[in-house]
């Protein structure tokens, strides 16, 4: 299930149980947020029932229009409201705006709490003459809030939420294949949000470590949500916050990774010589560390050097390869982000050898690598689906190759149809020689590509999204 779905159908079961002990829509508020780990705004949303549309709706009967994709970039943290929208929000919620996520009450008084780790529990501070047993199910219902505030104050957080943001870091690393970009970005930076708070607080070494552990991994995922979705300055400023925190973990493997997923942007956007040099220091960085990225890195190596022409490096780049990840442990080949798994160097490998023109040994390990592949990993089944294409142009199938990569980009799933693969594409045509450039399969593709809507890190086509 989505997890829009079931963050509503989990809000759903909340306001049931605050209607039936007559919550304020404020506790309501606090109990969603907290037990579904959105934002307030978001929070104050859910409480109401109403979908993005019909939120949208109501802000204009309020005085503002705005767009659903505002909406959801102010609740999902990528973008602030106006104080005008910020105004409006306030009016259509009945609230102030630090109980929508925006700035701070600082009353001296304990209703004045302005987020869900300080917010009175439903039932708290009003009500204590309340049954036991209205008390007890306001209370269970906040129970892993009011832990993790204790523990903040006192300085530490708990063994179950340290467990919990660590089993959040390793889900997204494995929906990163089939959720939408725009979804695994949302997640990505709600749980990053969370990390952030904790380590605003006074943790021990070795809590820290796990933080800043998980904060890596976070930033990972959200730059890779963003190279998908074609934002790569705002990728690689992820990146680099990932390496800020894996640098405080001490593990050279976390770090090495994040440097390879760097390498990945200039490798897909036209830059081969910077993807090398980013590839070559991950390689370096890992040195003899026994990780997912010491076989990947030089695999990265070989494609970037395939594609500036240095064919005989890139091939001893490739055995390189094949030689870190025939020692890789059962956890670095996990199928999951931080791994490097065989499926992705048999691809990897096809893809060299489609650059260096040889269509046998490409086809061959491309093939292979499809049905290693699920139907439902989108991006990379319709990366290797252009890497196939590239390989029919360069023994002449221009025509196949055009409708091929027609068939990606009118197969994928709207959510999936993103920048990379849009640029992928791109490519593909870019490949096929002068002499067929004025064919009708050709002049085909280019229209296609010229008028799919490619959708962006704002979670709107590129059309949408211009200024």
């Amino acid at each position: 299930m989505p997890r829009s779905d079931g963050r509503r159908t989990a809000a759903r079961a909340i306001v049931g149980r605050a209607q039936a002990a007559s919550w304020t829509g404020w506790e309501t508020s606090v109990a969603i947020a907290a037990e579904t780990g959105c934002g307030l705004l978001q929070a104050h949303r859910l409480a109401r029932g109403w979908t993005l549309a019909e939120a949208r709706q109501h802000l204009a009967e309020v005085g503002t229009r705005v767009s659903v994709q505002q909406l959801s970039g102010w609740e999902t943290g990528r973008g602030r409201p106006s104080e005008d929208n910020l105004d409006c929000l306030c009016r259509l919620y009945e609230t102030r705006p630090d109980r929508l996520g925006y700035g701070h009450d600082y009353t001296p008084s304990a209703e004045a709490a302005s987020s869900p780790a300080t917010a009175p529990l439903p039932g708290a501070s009003a009500r204590h003459d309340a049954a036991p047993e209205t008390n007890d199910v306001r209370l269970v219902s906040l129970t892993a809030l009011r832990t993790s505030a204790a523990a903040l104050l006192a300085g530490g957080v708990p063994e179950t939420t340290l467990d919990q943001l660590e089993r959040r870091a390793s889900e997204h690393g494995h929906e990163y294949q089939i959720l939408p970009p725009s979804e695994l970005l949302a997640g990505s930076v709600e749980d990053f949000r969370a990390v952030k708070a904790l380590l605003a607080g006074r943790q021990s070494a070795d809590v820290r470590a796990r933080l800043c552990r998980v904060g890596a991994q976070l930033a990972g995922t959200t730059g890779m949500a963003l190279v998908a979705l074609g934002d790569h300055r705002e990728a690689r400023a992820w990146y680099h916050l990932g390496q800020l925190l894996a640098e405080e973990t001490g593990d050279r493997g976390l770090r090495a990774w994040l440097l390879a997923r760097e390498a990945v942007i200039p490798f897909y956007f036209g830059a081969p010589a910077a993807a090398l040099a980013l590839a070559e220091r991950a390689r370096l960085v890992a040195g003899s560390t026994v990780c997912a990225t010491a076989a990947w890195a030089p695999a990265l190596e070989a494609r970037a050097l395939a594609r500036m022409g240095r064919g005989r490096e890139a091939q001893d780049a490739l055995a390189l390869a094949q030689t870190a990840f025939a020692r890789l442990r059962a956890e670095d080949i996990a199928d999951m982000a931080y791994g490097y798994t065989e499926k992705q160097l048999t691809w990897h490998i096809g893809s060299m050898w489609t650059t260096l023109g040889d269509t046998r040994r490409a086809q061959a390990a491309l093939q292979r690598a499809r049905t290693l592949y699920a139907p439902t990993e989108y991006l990379d089944q319709a990366l290797i689906s252009m890497d196939e294409a590239q390989s029919l142009v360069s023994v002449g199938e221009v025509s196949v190759a055009c409708r091929s990569t027609e068939s990606v980009l009118l197969g994928l799933p709207p959510a999936h149809l993103t920048g990379i693969v849009v640029s992928r594409a791109r490519e593909v045509v870019a490949a096929i020689p002068m002499c067929a450039a004025g064919t009708a399969p050709v002049r085909d593709l280019r229209e296609l590509i010229a008028s799919v809507p490619e959708l962006t890190a704002g979670g709107a086509p590129a059309a949408e999204a211009a200024p």
